[in-house]
């Protein structure tokens, strides 16, 4: 959208494609922006988040003002073809109203082909010739003769006008069946007519309304929509205080993290220290009589699982996580 957008505003083709290309740039990292703001926030980089927040505002902004733009000027062209259409059936409506009180002016007359073949039949007689054709008629029965040849030629131009006409009317009653099956005669926009007397609301305002509606949900769903798709959501693990419950037994991965969570516990201002957390393994593994890992293999599948669950590891301790007070210290005795 927003790539048709800027594109329309170049006079030439490569500054058509250069503002397209700088509007897909502007997508492509406004898509990316809640991600780093998030990863900032997380590590409590206060001043990065802000700044990040802010991009993304202006990004936003700017797209949605070109989302606006576009949703009006396709709905704008939607609305002025329809009218038009219906401009065209008006006319096409009032030319064949015109075409029928011509066509029922028309004195009363015979089929053209009857009309012609009677004209022939004048044209044998020998009045005809002695005429000349009705260029020289003189006497009263010639004279007579000619006035019936002259009114059959009315009579036949009026049956070809009455043929005429009547074409005429076809052709546009087939021309406006077309354009009434596009929507012609018809409300240009029937949603927006709909809701302004379900609203009590002027049209104007509630096209407005929408092209706005259109335009937001399409800059929410391409600002935000892949973000929270991927379900960057807060854990809950490391900011609040609160005991965490053990998930299913699993394999020797799964030993690091029912350790964690039956013997850790979340609390925002608490710090540990790597070796503090293997000393708290140790203890927990004499309690529940189960085999330790390895000091390496415990430290990379701890710090493993402090990733995926957002413990933030600071010069060298781990926050928000305390040891439960218990068993493991009795053990540890």
């Amino acid at each position: 959208m927003n790539w048709l957008c800027l594109s329309s505003l170049g006079k030439m083709l490569l500054e058509a494609h250069a503002l397209g290309a700088a509007s897909a740039a502007a997508d492509i990292l406004k898509a990316l922006l809640p991600f780093f703001i998030a990863w900032r926030w997380r590590e409590k980089r206060y001043v990065a988040a802000i700044l990040g927040s802010l991009a993304f505002a202006f990004f936003a902004g700017f797209s949605l003002l070109s989302a606006t733009g576009f949703a009006a000027q396709t709905r704008g062209a939607l609305v002025d073809a329809r009218d038009s259409m219906s401009k065209e059936y008006a006319r096409m409506q009032s030319a064949m109203a015109e075409a029928n009180v011509r066509r029922k002016a028309l004195p009363a007359h015979r089929p053209a082909a009857i009309v012609s073949e009677e004209i022939e039949r004048h044209r044998q007689n020998r009045r005809w010739s002695a005429t000349k054709g009705c260029a020289n008629a003189t006497e009263p029965q010639s004279r007579e003769f000619c006035a019936a040849y002259f009114a059959l030629r009315a009579e036949l131009a009026t049956a070809k006008e009455e043929d005429r006409l009547a074409g005429q009317m076809a052709a546009l009653q087939v021309e406006s069946a077309k354009l009434r099956d596009r929507g012609a005669g018809q409300d240009s926009d029937p949603q927006v007519t709909l809701l302004s007397r379900i609203f009590g609301l002027g049209e104007e305002s509630v096209r407005l309304s929408l092209i706005i509606a259109v335009a937001l949900l399409v800059e929410i769903g391409a600002s935000l929509g892949l973000f929270l798709a991927t379900g960057h959501r807060a854990q809950p693990a490391a900011g609040k205080n609160q005991r965490m419950e053990p998930s299913a037994p699993a394999s020797a991965f799964g030993s690091v993290e029912d350790f964690c969570l039956e013997a850790l516990i979340g609390m925002p201002r608490a710090t540990m220290s790597l070796d503090e957390v293997l000393v708290s393994y140790q203890n927990w593994c004499r309690v529940k009589a189960v085999p330790l890992l390895g000091e390496q293999e415990f430290q990379t599948a701890f710090a493993a699982l402090a990733d995926e669950v957002g413990i933030i590891q600071q010069s060298g301790r781990y926050r928000g996580i305390a040891p439960v007070q218990r068993e493991l210290h009795q053990a540890a005795a």
